[in-house]
């Protein structure tokens, strides 16, 4: 190789170590004219639309949900585009058959492979107005690695200025906060647009600044397009603006790139409009499948002598002692072997983009905004984000709020019921927009980090990974969102329709549904309850070469045929819109008509006192009580806090009042259903619900049955008659529910906790539980009477300890009302307590009033005490002796006391905390608030209890039946001085042997056997973590 002196010195071995460049040239191709059509040439308008439309692989696919078999409807290209059978017949047919590696021309598949990625860059470059003075680059993971590339080959000697927008995505923020001293955010106008005069004001200032390093770049850093809202940027004005003061524009197209013009160099005012880099990722745009993303960059600023990735590709030769790295920055900067094929589809969207054309893409996005706003105008419970003032995408973010509680949907709730009922695919979340997001929501940045710091827990940043999953599970559920759909140009008007429509169907009736569904709250995933996910999943494992061919089991919904018969039935199937929208109404009648039963425990339980004023969202268990006709309970969320305040220009009702004459005309309405559809939507499965009428009634059945339906009454009218079922006239006694009476008898009866003859004391605190026993015991005397049961004389005895912040003084004439024999005893245990250096005032008060009770009993000559706690207190008691004790042992159904003269019953060890305090509320019972100064210290271990258990239950239904039979040992056995008494929660604290636990040591082996089996198939039924 013949080198010129220069060259020859610049190797030579004692030259000074130094990055260099030289040029290499590894190809040539012959010129040729273009191949492409005419730019005078028009395209086939909406009959390409339709092509595009009808080629999208996977187009209503069919998948069986919770509801019966569903077609996929794809609203998300948002985030990534699906792929076209087209393009990919296309990279089958031609590009993979001529397929070799690139940079050389030796054989004719690498000469064509690499022809064919030269002119998909310059089909980029073309589409995007770049020039020669323009670098397009090809960047491996979409806008991300653009940026970062990006931010690379400045070499930023100073950390810059960076003022970003106020619709960035992490990607356009976060690597700027990383190397900048300081990145200011444009706050957005009143109506939702960058400030431009704030954004002057701040190059104003900046330019100004005294003393400022002349070495600083000031980078403006602005997205197109808002990939929450939609929203367009006035990137001419903004590039304007930003090179007046000295400032580099640089532009992320993410969200705009496949829908608005990309420009580098407008003609208009171009010595200040043209743009220093732009990035996009290509995978957004329709048939772009794992397309890399693009970066368009001057090639004036790409000043760094060392590629982002250095590796083979990069060089332009390399001894054992030096390199020298190529001076073609498009070569340089795509080290290793590029994504070849992927650059190649990359250039055939780009393509395929401009042969729509921008004229039509543009009336396209135009239309399908004005048909939202015209479908959606009016829908109750759907406020969408951004309003409709300025000129946006067919892009849509929205939330949905429950009428009555004013708490809003949860976001990830929302998007699944839209999968399951309608097929629609959603995108829920913040859209990785965070600050906007908060925006747009009303979360004040006060409210903002107390969210952070539930999401993150007490244990700070740094132990994140581990304390978020074991410590603060539940609080995931606090993240807050918004579901976000896309309406791409080529979705047929009925189609699109048909959208918007289950979105107002969601707003008006998808709370009526929740109580359908489970939660799990270390995922914030909402699933119907006794569905399988995804009982069709797909397996890499399941492809065999056993036949010396690949063989693999059709899924169920794509038939014999496998993936290429199921695109086939896909794209040429067409929906039946009216069917699935009366299949919808159909579930939530049946839904209506078993309102009375109950499916959720208290799920507000797995929440502390900070997280619950942090709660934003309805929960299964109160939409479930709203449809019963309870008042909901609103929860303490703090009035400017956490999740729904409204800020006037954010999140709008849908939406402003608008004249009529800036609708559009009005779409054909969707045809009505068709035979077939309506006895499909009459036998709809109904996920839980039993379906009691498989048949569709005639239309004489139908009138029949509307004459003897009775008015619907509303919510309180029902809540009165609720509890006209527990309040007799004339009486202060109240009959429990079956769901009390039921499990209180059955545990009578198995444990024969009540004799003939037997005198009955119940400890009664004034709780909700130990008024709901007082009640539950005069009932099973009545009960008794008509059964031939046990004759027994019921009293009642109440300790006072003498507290300010506890009066139980009002039982006084509740109980003579009653007629009941009342036994008040006063004792000053709290002033005792202060007195005592003892460990624990709950443990020390808890054995004063036993000890109180047991002589009251003695003293009259009662030889039963009746004590209310129930099932849940079991299952507390039993973790909490296993957690700190490492016993097993918990409270006792029916026991003797050590002194053999007293027995100790809890009826209510079968019933359910939510069942009495559910009755203690429709029935009025005269609860005693309970203030204890001394279970202050929040939170307390029997609440984290609670919570633990709380959260397992809304994952797994049926997580108490399953404790009330592993326990059955430990409560059912009789024994003396075994258990825990009085409902002593510092009692589990107190180390006992396990030998006084269970009488029999085959009882301990069996319990433990059955412990450990349980634990070990739980363990494998967990995903590994990480």
């Amino acid at each position: 190789i013949a080198m010129s002196q220069e060259q020859q010195q610049q190797v030579a071995p004692d030259s000074p170590a130094k990055t260099e460049h030289q040029p290499r040239k590894f190809y040539e191709i012959p010129r040729q004219d273009s191949q492409q059509p005419a730019e005078n040439e028009e395209p086939a308008g909406h009959a390409l639309l339709d092509y595009i439309n009808r080629s999208v692989i996977g187009s209503y696919m069919p998948f069986n949900g919770p509801f019966g078999q569903r077609h996929l409807v794809y609203c998300d290209y948002t985030a990534s585009g699906r792929a076209l059978s087209f393009i990919e017949d296309y990279i089958r047919d031609e590009v993979l058959t001529h397929y070799g590696n690139t940079h050389t021309t030796t054989g004719v598949t690498s000469l064509q492979t690499t022809m064919f990625r030269d002119e998909a860059r310059d089909i980029v470059r073309n589409c995007c107005r770049a020039s020669d003075l323009d670098a397009v680059i090809f960047t491996g993971s979409g806008c991300t690695g653009a940026v970062h590339k990006l931010i690379h080959n400045l070499q930023l000697k100073v950390p810059p200025l960076v003022f970003v927008g106020p619709y960035e995505h992490h990607s356009n923020l976060l690597p700027w906060q990383e190397v900048a001293a300081e990145v200011i955010r444009i706050e957005p106008t009143p109506e939702g647009a960058v400030n431009l005069d704030q954004l002057e004001r701040l190059l104003k200032e900046a330019a100004a600044e005294p003393g400022a390093n002349p070495d600083r770049r000031v980078i403006g850093c602005f997205a197109a397009a808002s990939n929450i809202t939609g929203v367009l940027s006035d990137t001419v004005r903004l590039a304007c603006l930003l090179h007046r003061h000295g400032a580099l524009a640089f532009f992320d197209y993410a969200a705009a790139a496949p829908y608005v013009p990309i420009d580098m160099n407008p003609v208009e005012d171009a010595g200040l409009s043209y743009k220093d880099a732009v990035y996009f990722s290509c995978h957004k745009f329709v048939g772009g499948v794992q397309t890399p993303g693009v970066l368009i960059v001057k090639r004036a600023l790409l000043s760094s002598p060392v590629p982002d990735g250095v590796g083979g590709g990069t060089v332009f030769f390399v001894r054992r002692e030096r390199r020298i790295f190529l001076d073609e920055a498009e070569h340089r900067e795509e080290g290793g072997t590029p994504a070849i094929v992927e650059s190649i589809r990359a250039g055939l969207v780009l393509q395929l983009k401009r042969t729509v054309g921008q004229d039509l893409l543009a009336k396209r996005e135009r239309h399908l905004c004005d048909l939202t706003w015209r479908e959606l105008h009016g829908a109750e419970g759907i406020s969408v984000l951004g309003g409709r003032e300025l000129q946006r995408l067919p892009l849509f973010s929205f939330v949905v709020r429950h009428p009555a509680s004013g708490l809003l949907l949860h976001h990830m709730f929302v998007a699944t019921l839209l999968n399951d009922l309608f097929g629609i695919q959603a995108r829920s979340g913040c859209a990785c927009a965070g600050p906007y997001a908060m925006d747009l929501l009303g979360i004040s940045e006060p409210v903002a980090a107390r969210l952070e710091a539930a999401l993150v827990g007490r244990s700070g940043m740094g132990q994140f990974v581990r304390s978020k999953y074991f410590d603060y599970p539940h609080r995931e559920l606090l993240r807050p969102g918004f579901v976000r759909i896309n309406l791409p140009f080529f979705m047929p008007d009925q189609e699109a329709v048909f959208v918007l429509r289950c979105l107002r169907w969601v707003g008006e009736h998808g709370w009526k549904l929740l109580p359908l569904y489970k939660v799990n709250p270390e995922t914030a995933e909402w699933r119907a309850i006794g569905h399988d996910p995804f009982p069709e999943r797909l397996w890499l494992s399941r492809v065999s070469y056993a036949s010396g061919q690949m063989t693999y089991p059709a899924s169920a919904s794509g038939g014999a045929g496998g993936g290429r018969q199921r695109r086939r039935q896909s794209s040429s199937r067409s929906l039946d819109f009216a069917q699935l929208m009366a299949e919808a109404d159909e579930l939530v009648r049946r839904s209506l008509s078993h309102r009375g039963s109950r499916r959720h425990s208290d799920a507000t339980q797995m929440f502390d006192e900070e997280s619950g004023r942090l709660r934003w969202f309805l929960l299964p268990c109160e939409a479930e009580n709203a449809l019963a006709g309870d008042a909901p309970q609103q929860p303490a969320v703090d009035a400017t806090a956490a999740a729904c305040p409204v800020q006037p220009g954010r999140l709008l009702p849908v939406f402003p009042a608008a004249a009529d004459s800036e609708l559009p005309p009005p779409t054909p309405p969707l045809p009505p259903p068709s035979s077939a559809a309506a006895s499909t939507a009459a036998s709809a499965p109904a996920c839980g619900l039993r379906n009691r009428r498989q048949q569709p009634r005639s239309p004489e059945k139908q009138t029949q049955q509307q004459k003897k339906q009775k008015p619907q009454l509303s919510q309180q009218q029902l809540l009165e008659k609720r509890r006209k079922k527990f309040c007799k006239p004339g009486t202060l006694w109240r009959s429990p529910p079956r769901n009390i009476f039921r499990p209180f008898l059955e545990a009578m009866e198995e444990f024969e906790m009540i004799r003939d003859g037997d005198r009955v004391l119940i400890c009664l605190s004034g709780g909700k539980d130990s008024l709901s026993l007082l009640h539950a015991l005069h009932q099973f005397q009545a009960y008794a009477d008509r059964t031939s049961g046990p004759r027994f004389q019921l009293a009642a005895c109440t300790v006072d300890p003498v507290s300010n912040s506890y009066d139980p003084s009002p039982l006084i004439g509740y109980l003579e009302r009653l007629g009941v024999t009342y036994y008040f005893e006063r004792q000053c245990i709290m002033e005792e307590a202060a007195k005592v250096d003892c460990d624990s005032i709950c443990a020390y008060c808890a054995r004063m009033k036993r000890g109180r009770l047991y002589a009251t009993a003695r003293r009259h000559g009662y030889n039963v005490l009746a004590m209310g706690q129930h099932l849940d207190d079991l299952a507390e008691s039993f973790l909490m002796s296993a957690f700190h004790n490492g016993c097993l042992r918990t409270m006792k159904a029916n026991y003797t006391v050590e002194t053999g003269d007293l027995r100790v019953i809890r009826p209510f060890v079968y019933v359910r905390e939510s069942s009495t305090r559910e009755f203690a509320d429709l029935a009025g019972l005269p609860v005693i608030p309970d203030n204890c100064p001394a279970c202050f210290r929040t939170p307390t271990e029997r609440f984290r209890v609670k919570q633990l258990l709380a959260e397992q239950e809304c994952q797994f239904p049926d997580l108490y039946a399953s404790l009330r039979s592993c326990m059955r040992p430990l409560y059912g056995l009789p024994g003396r001085g075994a258990a825990l008494a009085a409902g002593d929660a510092a009692a589990a604290s107190e180390p006992r042997s396990l030998g006084g636990l269970l009488p029999s040591l085959t009882s301990v082996l069996v319990f433990l056997l059955t412990l450990a089996f349980a634990a070990f198939v739980y363990r494998l039924q967990q995903p590994a973590r990480g």
